[in-house]
Parts: structure tokens; C-alpha cells; sequence
């Protein structure tokens, strides 16, 4: 199970089982292959899988795999009455290479995963675990943060090509720090909690705060549904996994917040600059019966800005932020997303709904580039995906987002529209 990294264990020569990364070295999936030996000298095993090439020796204390994939689209999006088109054209949205396995005992394994498409800032993941038992993983290093189930998923088994708004804006990145995670009841209950620096992927902590986080699972019925999308198993028996979390992080206020510069940043004078108190929190769903799925997700974050706001310098980030008179703002989302294999493990479609208030304050580190065009937003998502040995291949998926104002007249051309068209190699 994902809350709890795969491990290889000692065979008999004739067999070895070899542990396969899930695709971006966070998360390892249960995706295990029970390999012959081939003939000829002693020294290890390689084989290839659909997640990419794995070796290991023969007593099973040393193993690595490698594996990746890449992401190649076309994209094009229109305005409101779909007059004329505003972009178009082909990009490599994703290009990740990962490695990991077992170091020396079967207590302890490895995750490596680097990007292909940002030369600046290449790693993602790396980390070491050290299994104690299936109650107690430690985990150092860097990796997703344990919050949105919707981002704990890889996006190779995503089945929608991109986060929509409402969970992009309100998630937490990946970061470092030190995490305990395991299962308890056979599996039936996970959990994963820690503390990181909160400043983001290969950021030093921004201040001398924690972010603590904790996130639990449990399975309410049939068996547990590890992170990722399209129940193209067909699972048999009605399945729901349930889940929740937590995160409590002070925010170093940045210089610019959604391309607005912030004119003072040590309001209180003590020569530090000041911190934001953010609480967040997630609660989710996953529903799977023979090739069917229903996926629920909801975000809540609480930011306590203090006098921030309050000071003249700041007037334009007030204006932006749209706090209450105490400082404080709060954001609500919420995602349902439907899915079904119309042709079993080949064919999928899908339809996914949202709506949130957009904050102008990323987490952790993710600095948004200008304020959202309103208060909030409506996003429709339409997908057909054609799928291989258990991952998609090709897909489209259509966009409908829709801004709107709480209060008042919704902006002009509120509506966009955009069309993804996006093959997935998997090597």
C-alpha cells in the first residue's frame, strides 16, 4: 500500500520479487512481478516491466528500478464566445526519470525522481525509508507533502492531465523534512504525519517554523484504494476508501504575492519579517465498482494575516486579499469526478466539477503570478482516455472555467475554453 513503501524480501534463487517505483518516486504502488532467474552465472536478475527496467541480486538485499515518462500535448484555448482562438500549440508538459529500490537490507529502500523539462530545479523526490514494521515507516527526505489525495497521486495515473483550479491553488508542493507512516487493522487504516520546512521543493526553510502535517485513510468498504485514478481493474466488490488532513505551517510573507509587491514586511518592527498563520485541510472520497469510479474532494484553508494588512504600505496586497477587519481569510473548495471504462482497462471516459474561492497566496513557495481574475471559480472537465496495461496512453479532455465574483458583476470574458489533446509515454 502506498502509506507503506514496498519492500523486497530474500527468495530462493529461483525466484526473486522486485519492487517497481511508482512512476515519480513518491508514493510506491503495490506493483510487484515474481521473476524466473534466467539461466547462466550468478549475480542478479533484470527484467522489464510496464513500469520501466528493475535488477536485483540474489538474496535479494540490493535492487533497483528505473523507470519515467513523458507527457506530449497539444493544447489550444479560446475566449468566452469561442470567436477566435488565444493559444495554441505542442509542448512536453512532463518528462520525469525515477529511480529507487533496496539498499542493503530489506528494511531500507531508496526514491529518486528528476525532471526532464526543468533543467533549473531537476529533483523532485529523494528520499530514504527505513521500514521498522508495517506500523512504522521513517521517512527523510524530500516528497510530496501528505496533504490532497488528488495531488498524492502521481500524474501518470491521473486520469484528468492537470489539477483543476481549486485543488492546484490550495495544495502544498513537495518539501523536506522527516515523516512516520504505516497501516494498522491489515491494512485497513493508514496514516502519514511529520513535520517539513513548509518552503517548498529544493527551498531551504524560509524561517526557523515547521509545517507539521497529518494525513489518515481508512477503508469503509471492500479493500483499500491507493492514490490514482481509473478503476481500470474492475474492481469486483464495491470498494470506499475515505480520508483526511491536516497542515499547520507560518508562512514567511514573500516579497511579491500574485505579482504584487508587498511594501512592508516587518509590520510589527522586531526586524524580522513577518509570518502568516495558515491552517488547511482536506477531506476525501474514493468510490470503484467494475470500472466505475466516483471521487469526492474538499479543501479548507484558514490564513490569519494579523496586522499585516492593516499597515498603509500594504493597501494594495489588502485590496488583493480581501481580508476580513480581524486579518483573517478564508478559502472553501470542493471537486466530484466521475469515471468509466465504457471497454474494460481500454477505454475511459469521464466528467469532473469544482468550484472554489482562489487564493492569491501560494504554499510553499508556489508564488502565483498575478491575482485571479475573480473571487472564484467554476471549473467543468470532459475526458476520453485510451488506456495500456494499466496506464493511460492518449486522451482528450475539454475545459470549461468560469470566474465569478461573490459580490457584484463577474469580470469580462469570464468563461475560457481549452481543449488538451496529450500522449503519455511510459519507459
Amino acid at each position: 500500500h502506498p502509506l507503506a513503501p514496498a519492500r523486497i524480501t530474500p527468495q530462493h534463487p529461483q525466484k526473486v520479487q522486485v519492487l517497481q517505483l511508482a512512476t515519480e518516486g513518491e508514493y510506491q504502488r503495490p506493483d510487484i512481478a515474481t521473476l524466473e532467474e534466467p539461466s547462466g552465472p550468478a549475480g542478479g536478475v533484470a527484467t522489464h516491466t510496464p513500469s520501466g527496467m528493475s535488477w536485483a541480486t540474489d538474496d535479494g538485499l540490493y535492487s533497483l528500478s528505473l523507470g519515467g515518462f513523458m507527457h506530449a500535448r497539444y493544447q489550444a484555448q479560446a475566449p468566452s464566445d469561442l470567436s477566435t482562438v488565444d493559444s495554441a500549440g505542442l509542448s512536453l508538459r512532463r518528462g520525469r526519470v525515477t529511480m529507487g529500490g533496496q539498499a542493503g537490507s530489506k528494511r531500507l529502500n531508496y526514491a529518486l525522481s528528476m525532471s526532464l523539462v526543468q533543467p533549473s530545479t531537476p529533483l523532485f523526490d529523494y528520499y530514504m525509508d527505513m521500514r521498522y514494521r508495517d506500523e512504522l515507516t521513517i521517512r527523510v527526505g524530500q516528497a510530496k507533502l501528505p496533504y490532497t489525495r488528488s495531488f498524492l497521486a502521481s500524474s501518470k495515473v491521473r486520469a484528468f492531465h492537470e489539477l483543476n483550479k481549486t485543488q492546484d491553488l490550495q495544495r502544498y508542493d513537495r518539501d523536506m523534512g522527516v515523516w512516520a507512516l504505516g497501516s494498522f487493522l491489515d491494512g485497513r487504516l493508514h496514516y502519514h504525519a511529520g513535520v517539513s520546512n513548509g518552503s517548498g521543493r529544493n527551498l531551504q526553510n524560509d524561517n526557523i517554523d515547521m509545517a507539521t502535517a497529518l494525513r489518515v485513510e481508512g477503508v469503509a468498504l471492500g479493500e483499500y484504494i491507493a492514490p490514482g485514478f481509473g478503476d481500470y481493474k474492475s474492481t469486483e466488490l464495491p470498494s470506499l476508501t475515505v480520508g483526511a488532513a491536516v497542515v499547520h505551517d507560518l508562512l514567511r510573507l514573500p516579497e511579491m504575492v500574485a505579482g504584487i509587491e508587498v511594501g512592508n514586511r516587518d509590520v510589527d518592527g522586531n526586524g524580522i519579517d513577518d509570518n502568516i498563520r495558515i491552517l488547511s485541510t482536506a477531506f476525501d472520497a474514493q468510490f470503484r465498482l467494475k470500472g466505475f469510479e466516483l471521487f469526492v474532494e474538499g479543501t479548507w484553508r484558514h490564513e490569519r494575516w494579523g496586522t499585516i494588512l492593516d499597515h498603509t504600505d500594504n493597501a494594495d496586497l489588502s485590496n488583493a486579499v480581501k481580508a476580513s477587519v480581524t486579518g483573517r481569510r478564508n478559502y472553501l473548495g470542493i471537486t466530484g469526478q466521475a469515471s468509466y471504462f465504457v471497454l474494460p482497462a481500454r477505454l475511459l471516459v469521464g466528467a469532473r466539477l469544482s468550484h472554489g474561492r482562489l487564493p492569491v497566496l501560494g504554499l510553499g513557495s508556489r508564488s502565483l503570478a498575478e491575482v485571479p481574475m475573480a473571487q472564484r471559480a467554476v471549473q467543468a472537465d470532459a475526458l476520453v482516455q485510451l488506456y495500456r496495461d494499466g496506464f493511460r496512453r492518449v486522451g482528450l479532455t475539454y475545459t470549461m472555467l468560469n470566474y465569478n465574483e461573490k459580490n457584484g458583476t463577474d469580470p469580462a470574458n469570464d468563461v475560457q475554453h481549452s481543449v488538451i489533446l496529450e500522449a503519455q509515454l511510459v519507459l
